[in-house]
């Protein structure tokens, strides 16, 4: 018998042996991806986002615009130790000075700004403005003579018109903003290294990048909540959280028997501007009178709503037909200085029998749900009042921040275009064999992240901005950073 040496031939490397059981993968280039999304995203959503900025900001500044624009119409002077005339009296100056024209609403103010009556006669609905310490008239203007009248448009539908269009641009741009800010988000943590080596080496352009990805950081977080806080006033969003809202399970408001619509469409119709009925308030039922014989002054109305503890000045819209009420309005939504403006949860509503000047219904915060209670809080935000002061002044910062990276992000793309022709687009992400040996990819690894990639120096669609001599090799190496 004869025997076999068994042990004569030695195991093959280990690298040998992993190299054959299974193939070298790919490194899918997730940096490019998120850049190629980021690009596409702002090309959709720039144009949207200057708008929505430049006419946001109008319109949280709009009593100081449209005093502005009309002096001496919005803003009155305040004589000594004056107090404001009661409502009654600047009504009826009104009357005397429109004898054709039917009383809407009414918006008291405070300090110099002027009592705003809104009138309509056979043809159109006009805002007449009353000196409110002497009742003489200062104004009488229609809706698109306010410059904050066409920024609410522009914010809400573009000056598309009453339709979907504009509506729905608006929206998908909102929508597309939240892409735009989470794949930012991701090219600014993992384009760090590449933007400080652009930087450090003076390479034209980079600090504007830098700029752009710090600036950026901040404001994709005020995108965020203002776009969220912002989606409820959209068609597809909007109606979809207001049918939630308004669903049996966690309705707005609670039931009133004596009601037969909600006010809606009356406080649209009265209230002196282009401005929706606000958002939370808009189901609110209304009530009916259930008197008869001589209406009640609109003093009287307010005194009602003052002892149900409504906070003031009021916006109050006067009674339809025989049966209607006053609604006196204690609310975040009239811009005349009330405390709700700030406090939401301080907002009340009173309905008040046009005969006995009883108060039919009384409505509060504490009536929404929590749904609704959440709306509330995100508008003030969103329309920088909820915190007073500093919320307007961080909102008008924000606004700023937005403009400015509306406006460099087309330089940026600018100068990485160079002479290429088209949109010049960064190109689509390719994943790259990994390299066999460890070691090889570890010292490759220490000296460039991912995020630098080779390119040839005749791509149309990049510019070099590393120089050939800091690489050590023929090609051009170039940070992928927007």
């Amino acid at each position: 018998m004869t025997t076999t040496e068994t042990a004569s031939t030695p195991p093959p490397p280990a690298d040998a042996a992993r190299s054959t059981s299974a193939p070298p993968g790919r490194r899918t280039n997730w940096f490019g991806a998120f850049w190629r999304w980021h690009f596409y995203g702002a090309v959709i959503v720039i144009p949207v986002l200057f708008a929505l900025s430049v006419s946001g900001m109008t319109y949280m500044f709009r009593a100081q615009v449209d005093a502005w624009t009309h002096p001496g119409v919005l803003t009155v002077t305040v004589p000594t130790e004056a107090d404001r005339l009661p409502l009654s009296d600047q009504e009826s100056a009104v009357r005397a000075a429109f004898p054709d024209r039917e009383v809407l609403s009414v918006t008291d103010n405070s300090g110099d700004r002027a009592t705003v009556f809104v009138t309509e006669d056979a043809t159109e609905s006009r805002n007449v403005y009353v000196d409110p310490y002497t009742a003489a008239i200062t104004g009488d203007l229609h809706l698109d003579d306010l410059v904050s009248t066409w920024a609410e448009r522009v914010h809400g539908d573009l000056l598309l018109g009453d339709g979907e269009v504009g509506d729905r641009i608006v929206e998908l741009g909102a929508s597309w903003a939240i892409v735009l800010t989470i794949t930012g988000f991701i090219l600014f943590f993992t384009g760090r290294r590449p933007r400080s080596i652009a930087v450090r080496k003076k390479v034209k352009g980079s600090r504007l990048r830098q700029a752009h990805a710090i600036v950026g950081l901040p404001v994709g977080l005020g995108i965020l909540m203002l776009v969220v806080s912002g989606l409820p006033w959209t068609g597809v969003w909007g109606n979809l959280a207001s049918s939630i809202a308004s669903g049996s399970s966690d309705s707005l408001w609670g039931d009133d028997p004596g009601a037969e619509s909600t006010v809606k469409e009356q406080i649209e119709a009265s209230n002196g501007s282009s401005s929706p009925a606000g958002w939370e308030i808009a189901d609110l039922p209304t009530a009916n009178s259930t008197g008869s014989g001589t209406p009640i002054s609109i003093d009287s109305a307010t005194a009602a709503a003052r002892a149900e503890g409504a906070p003031e000045p009021y916006f109050v819209t006067y009674p339809e037909g025989v049966t209607g009420v006053y609604s006196v309005y204690g609310y975040q939504w009239a811009n005349n200085g009330n405390p709700a403006e700030s406090d939401v949860s301080l907002q009340k509503t009173v309905h008040v029998d046009q005969y006995s000047g009883d108060a039919l219904e009384v409505y509060s915060y504490d009536d929404l749900s929590l749904l609704s209670k959440t709306v509330a809080n995100g508008i003030a935000i969103h329309e920088g009042r909820r915190f007073g002061p500093i919320n307007m002044l961080l909102t008008t910062l924000f606004c700023l921040a937005v403009i400015f990276m509306c406006v460099s992000a087309p330089m940026m793309w600018w100068s990485r275009r160079g002479n290429a022709s088209g949109l010049a687009a960064p190109p689509r992400p390719v994943a790259h064999r990994r390299q066999s040996d460890p070691a090889r990819r570890s010292s490759r690894s220490r000296v460039l992240p991912a995020a630098v990639r080779p390119v040839g120096a005749g791509d149309p669609c990049h510019r070099p901005l590393l120089d050939p001599a800091h690489t050590g090799g023929s090609e051009v190496l170039r940070l992928s950073v927007m």
